[in-house]
């Protein structure tokens, strides 16, 4: 004779069909409760197949291009990136004496970085009987079957999962998650990843696509894989979205093509009827149920009906905290004041970043766009000018007057001052360089020549003397303008005016430059000569 346990002895001692039989009475106990069983039962992780949250389930699962709430991360992560404030939702079902399939699951919308879920989905039936059995080598029959105690079957995922807005109209989620099965002394456990995204392609209508399973480890007693499921959804909404209808296409690697159809329809502020249909491809399952929400708490009820039956299911969802939006809007506020103060300031980089934080949480703010498209630019000339010093009080506004865009020429005029005042600076010549090109200017400041203590003023009044002494008179007067609009008092810029005018025989406007030469230095004897002269 040989004895044995059903469902725990070695497999080499286990007669064929043991374990089977008490497996088989496990996932009968497991997986009769829903039609969603025929798309996978028996495969690992098949009790996800079951669903989460009764809002959902109501619809007949058609949820993936919806998923607009904290069960999201289960049906479609890239849905919560539609989440406006924190979630909780938890679901309980008890399918039958002594099985319950329940779920909790946390979602945190931030402000820029996405919206983070953790969610825990478990499955338990207790009071499986376990026997040690006696059989007969000879015919294989039990002679002798002794009671040994009872066992449980607990399934059980926990999932982390993670979903953000990449543009407008588009978002996309992972979810990464642990199934593991714990069936008597017996346990596995698989590793997965979920992909998922989402396209808003109208105001009422939305896409969305994604694989789960695409990556996945086992380890423990098993050799079974968790199979790869393919799915696409649509979603369209009406009536002031009022009403939502779902329309969802799965296929798995182990399961004919399912669809799945469902709706939601808010008759009041506070009351939602909902319907649904499962098909494997005939029609498997229908649901009905109905939402209570008071203030930001929500009751869901679903009921099932299938060959087996009917399932009740029920779920609480509670929001809390400051909606995303609300939060977002601070935030970018106050990103773009210390942007703006720090440009005041002349910290050029700190106010590109604050900026550009600015942008990240808001990309259609056109003013910050603006700004930065300018900003970014002077940045890699002038990262800061914020002492104290003349040229860095001149630089720092040229830079506004360049980044405001609306007065090139006073850019210009004080980029040239604050070169005029440190003239071994590449970077600000590049800068100014730069703005003078944008301005249309037509000379642009070189690279002082001159001993050390040239400045840019020195090297303009030498260019605009040699300009005189080729005979390009209008040039002259070019250069000297460009010193007087750093310094209206220089009396040798006027000087080189008044005599390239004269040379030019425009001598009205010779006199009347010489006459403001007079005004800054009466005793110049040389201009008093020429006034005579044109007299």
């Amino acid at each position: 004779m040989a004895n044995g346990v059903w469902g725990i002895t070695p497999k080499k001692n286990r007669p064929a069909g043991a374990l089977k039989s008490a497996s088989a009475a496990a996932f009968l106990a497991i997986f009769s409760v829903s039609a969603r069983a025929a798309e996978s039962g028996g495969q690992p992780g098949a009790f996800l197949q079951y669903g989460v949250g009764a809002r959902a389930l109501a619809m007949g699962g058609a949820f993936y291009a919806i998923a607009d709430d904290a069960t999201a991360a289960y049906w479609n992560p890239a849905g919560l990136a539609y989440l406006q404030r924190k979630e909780i939702t938890t679901m309980q079902a008890t399918l039958f004496q002594q099985t319950s399939f329940n779920y909790m699951g946390y979602a945190h919308p931030t402000t820029t970085k996405g919206t983070y879920s953790l969610g825990i989905t478990q499955l338990t039936s207790n009071g499986f009987e376990k026997v040690n059995a006696t059989f007969d080598p000879a015919t294989g029959e039990a002679t002798k079957i002794d009671k040994a105690g009872s066992f449980a079957d607990t399934q059980r995922a926990i999932s982390f999962a993670w979903g953000r807005e990449a543009t407008e109209t588009m978002s996309f989620g992972l979810a990464f998650k642990q199934v593991s099965r714990q069936l008597d002394s017996s346990s596995d456990s698989h590793l997965a990843m979920d992909i998922g995204a989402m396209r808003v392609m109208g105001p009422n209508y939305r896409l969305a696509l994604g694989v789960q399973n695409v990556f996945s480890k086992a380890g423990g007693d098993t050799a079974d894989r968790l199979p790869v499921i393919l799915k696409l959804g649509n979603s369209v909404r009406a009536f002031k979205d009022r009403l939502v209808l779902g329309f969802d296409l799965q296929k798995s690697q182990t399961a004919d093509l399912n669809w799945r159809f469902g709706g939601e329809y808010w008759a009041a502020r506070w009351f939602a009827f909902r319907f649904g249909l499962l098909a494997a491809p005939t029609i498997q399952e229908t649901d009905f149920g109905f939402g209570l929400r008071f203030r930001r708490v929500q009751l869901d009820l679903a009921q099932g009906i299938h060959d087996l039956g009917a399932s009740t299911r029920m779920s609480v969802t509670f929001r809390f905290g400051r909606s995303r939006d609300d939060r977002s809007e601070d935030q970018i506020k106050n990103l773009i004041q210390q942007g703006f103060e720090a440009f005041r300031e002349g910290d050029f980089s700190l106010a590109t970043l604050r900026l550009n934080q600015a942008l990240d949480a808001a990309p259609n703010n056109k003013q910050v766009k603006a700004m930065l498209a300018r900003l970014q630019t002077v940045v890699g000339f002038v990262p800061q000018a914020t002492g104290g010093e003349e040229f860095q009080t001149y630089t720092r506004k040229g830079v506004i007057a360049y980044v405001d865009g609306r007065d090139m020429k006073s850019s210009v005029n004080a980029l040239r001052y604050a070169y005029n005042k440190n003239p071994k600076d590449e970077k600000l010549l590049g800068l100014l360089n730069l703005v003078e090109r944008e301005g249309g200017v037509s000379e642009l400041t070189r690279r002082i020549d001159g001993p050390d203590t040239f400045t840019f003023v020195d090297q303009k009044l030498y260019d605009a003397r040699q300009a005189i002494y080729d005979g390009k008179y209008d040039l002259a007067v070019r250069r000297a303008q460009d010193i007087l609009d750093l310094e209206p008092s220089n009396v040798t810029a006027l000087e080189i005016m008044g005599s390239s005018f004269f040379l030019m025989e425009e001598k009205a406007k010779a006199k009347a430059v010489w006459k403001r030469v007079l005004e800054l230095d009466p005793k110049n004897k040389t201009v008093a000569e020429f006034i005579k002269q044109i007299q």
